[in-house]
């Protein structure tokens, strides 16, 4: 890894590849599994319930309308709002760069960002560095399942990154870079950002965009330590000689060893845009945190031993260009809602990306308009306690019923299952979906769970493979089963209330004082992506 180690470490997740960073996060994922002692959380963030008067902000001293800490995926959400025409600064602890390994995405996802205004189709254009189809779904030979045009874009981060930053400085925007936050105080007219060199920064509004160990979110949660956990290894390598097709989940195997721990381990693979005979692969698996797992130096060591028969190809053939990792939690309370006036998460800080799938980049595109839209309306309107921030990160029934997907994928100690039962669980859905058609099918496969497909996609998996359901009872156990189903009641519930009381409120709507307008414009907004009905079918 050191000899192949090249470019500088970047931000966001997958953004280091050395043999230190894999060592460091690590050290972070055992410390995430070890019993917590009663160590106290860091306070980055103090209120203090009075105005904070001009003469402390300091002669010349300018208020941001809104300050995006952490740039990866933060400058998207910094471009659209800047773009509205807010003064929008962005805080940074490395340089705002995209990293070297592909996106992997699906051109309506991509759309999303097309359609709110921050990037043209001719520059998206540029930015995607390949194009494959068909996609596969498969579980331990059991079959097969064939898609066309799902997560089948390889787009360049480095490229999209730069455009946005030269979209952002051109709208207004300024950029912090090389620069760490402190803390924040929260005063009731403004929030002031101290960073770790002495300058300090202030704001209408921080939006914290720093991910899933945002200093923020952890003391929001209190250091509570994470409801599950997906692992990712995997590499870049040259060599391959069969590269046109990709694959968006594949199972090769029953329940392996990684360490000490069994894992389900699930694959996922597709051509890179550096060359025709060059190939991303992934090796991911979900744990719960509290039974602990492997490393991912051990995990990476399981990947080596199994990527040659999964891709047909001899080891020593390959040049290997690049070695990645991840570590992705996840918590059944999510998306988070705001905790302090004047400060609002997004993106994987929020926790509303797919705890199936992590796609960080993924689901913000999907919900960049609708958040951008929201969150210039409060700064406009001057809504910035926490209750009107809850708003926009709000209870979603189809995320939280997803939660429990990622359960039954992750192999549970002392559990007495079939080694093959996850596949067969995973094939048996997969199949009932197929054969309900692309309605079906297709959301799913990018992360979007709605109530009529999913009560057609049980209804048939229970009629026939009806011998399952005591398995799935044991794999996931009764109690969260049981939670599961207030949400699936939920979703279908948000879906009555989107399909039917959403078009007659409208007019209505409309002609509320502008604090109430606001509220009620949230709660459709919530009706209708908590049931995934903001998702279009493809023409």
């Amino acid at each position: 890894m050191e000899k192949i180690s090249s470019g500088e470490e970047v931000g966001g997740a997958g953004g280091a590849y050395s043999y230190s960073a894999l060592k460091r996060l690590d050290q972070i994922w055992s410390s995430i599994c070890e019993p917590k002692a009663d160590s106290k959380v860091p306070e980055v963030v103090t209120r203090i319930p009075e105005p904070l008067a001009d003469s402390d902000l300091g002669a010349g001293s300018e208020i941001f309308d809104v300050i995006v800490c952490g740039g990866t995926l933060g400058i998207f959400v910094a471009t659209a709002l800047s773009s509205k025409g807010l003064r929008v600064g962005i805080i940074e602890r490395n340089i705002i760069k995209g990293r070297e390994q592909e996106w992997n995405i699906s051109r309506k996802e991509l759309m999303e960002i097309v359609e709110i205004g921050i990037l043209s189709e001719a520059e998206l254009e540029k930015i995607i560095s390949s194009d494959f189809n068909p996609n596969r779904c498969g579980f331990e030979d059991k079959g097969e399942i064939w898609v066309e045009n799902i997560l089948n874009l390889g787009i360049s981060p480095a490229k999209l990154v730069e455009t946005m930053k030269e979209r952002f400085i051109a709208s207004g925007g300024e950029m912090f870079e090389g620069k760490n936050l402190s803390s924040i105080y929260v005063y009731d007219n403004c929030a002031v950002l101290k960073l770790s060199d002495g300058d300090s920064l202030s704001c209408r509004l921080v939006v914290d965009a720093m991910g899933n160990f945002s200093p923020i979110v952890r003391q929001i949660r209190s250091g509570r330590k994470p409801d599950g956990m997906c692992l990712v290894v995997g590499a870049c390598a040259r060599g391959f000689e069969k590269n046109t097709t990709s694959d968006i989940i594949f199972s090769s195997s029953a329940v392996n060893r990684a360490g000490n721990s069994g894992v389900q381990l699930f694959w996922e693979a597709f051509p890179a845009g550096s060359g025709p005979n060059d190939r991303t692969t992934y090796m991911f698996t979900y744990v719960d945190p509290k039974f602990g797992g492997p490393k991912l130096e051990e995990l990476l060591e399981v990947f080596w031993n199994l990527m040659p028969a999964y891709q047909d190809v001899v080891l020593e053939n390959l040049d290997i260009r690049r070695v990645i990792f991840g570590i992705f939690p996840t918590y059944r309370d999510s998306p988070l809602p705001a905790a302090f006036d004047r400060i609002l998460q997004v993106g994987d800080a929020s926790g509303i990306q797919s705890p199936v799938s992590f796609g960080g980049f993924g689901s913000l595109t999907r919900h960049l308009g609708r958040l951008s839209n929201g969150i210039y309306e409060a700064v406009e309107g001057g809504f910035l306690d926490a209750r009107s921030l809850q708003l926009l990160n709000p209870y979603m029934p189809n995320l939280s019923a997803s939660w429990l997907f990622q359960r039954a994928m992750s192999v549970r100690p002392h559990v007495n299952v079939s080694p093959t039962f996850i596949n067969e669980l995973l094939f048996a859905n997969f199949q009932s979906m197929q054969k309900l058609g692309d309605s079906v099918l297709r959301p799913f496969l990018q992360d979007v769970i709605q109530f009529g497909p999913l009560v057609k996609t049980l209804g048939l998996v229970m009629l026939t493979r009806p011998q399952i359901l005591p398995s799935i009872f044991k794999q996931v156990g009764l109690g969260a089963i049981l939670d599961w189903s207030g949400h699936f009641l939920m979703l279908g519930y948000y879906t009555f209330l989107s399909t039917f009381i959403d078009p007659g409120t409208r007019s209505w709507i409309e002609s509320l004082p502008p604090r109430d307008k606001y509220q009620w414009k949230r709660y459709l907004e919530a009706w209708r992506y908590g049931a995934g009905l903001d998702y279009r079918q493809e023409e």
